[in-house]
């Protein structure tokens, strides 16, 4: 078995799973905001057995054909594919979604807002939720963040969990593990060879409600 079908697989099992944890909902909506290669899209809609609608969103258009050809060739009617915005807002109305998720979208290398988009994509999390609706986050790189006074600095868990409860969110505790999958699509670590599955780097998920 390749590192792709692992992926599939994960996709299938693990995956799925976590989705059908944080989300008890018939029929949902879902954003996967920053979705790359679809990993989490793919989870959700296996995750309902596709009784679901998830939207996949990011600013590369060849993330959205990869996800495009692979839903075709999997049977997988219910993921949408949209282009994100450089602004890292969202172009959906007040109270669309179920759950959104943001897998390693937070971290300090950012142009537009200097490291601060997350306090953007936050606002946007909050007003296209649902009333209770879930935010699924995965971060990354925790030691590359930036303060709210744009300086680099060494993020928790802890502390990002209280800076997203202030912005009207309500943490849930969980002991969740994601996966980041930036290596398996990465030319340059398949060119370098050794990217294996269990390689790859996993981390919490912190799981949020939206406050009412």
């Amino acid at each position: 078995m390749n590192i792709f079908d692992e992926v599939n697989n994960w996709e299938k099992t693990e995956g799925a799973e976590i989705i059908a944890s944080i989300l008890d909902v018939k029929d949902p909506v879902i954003l996967d905001y920053g979705c790359g290669a679809g990993n989490y899209s793919f989870a959700s809609a296996y995750a309902f057995n596709q009784k679901c609608k998830v939207y996949a969103a990011d600013i590369n258009r060849q993330c959205l054909d990869h996800i495009n050809e692979k839903a075709g060739k999997e049977n997988i009617c219910c993921i949408t594919t949209v282009m994100g915005r450089e602004d890292y807002r969202h172009d959906f109305e007040d109270g669309t979604f179920d759950l959104v998720i943001y897998a390693d979208m937070f971290h300090g290398e950012e142009k537009i807002y200097n490291g601060l988009h997350r306090f953007v994509m936050l606002e946007e999390a909050k007003r296209t939720l649902k009333e209770g609706g879930i935010l699924a986050i995965l971060p990354f790189h925790l030691s590359n963040f930036r303060d709210k006074d744009k300086k680099k600095c060494k993020y928790t868990y802890k502390k990002l969990t209280d800076e997203i409860i202030g912005s009207g969110f309500k943490y849930i505790d969980n002991d969740l593990q994601g996966i980041h999958f930036e290596k398996v699509y990465s030319p340059y670590y398949l060119q370098k060879g050794g990217v294996t599955f269990d390689s790859l780097e996993r981390g919490r998920i912190l799981v949020f409600k939206k406050s009412i």
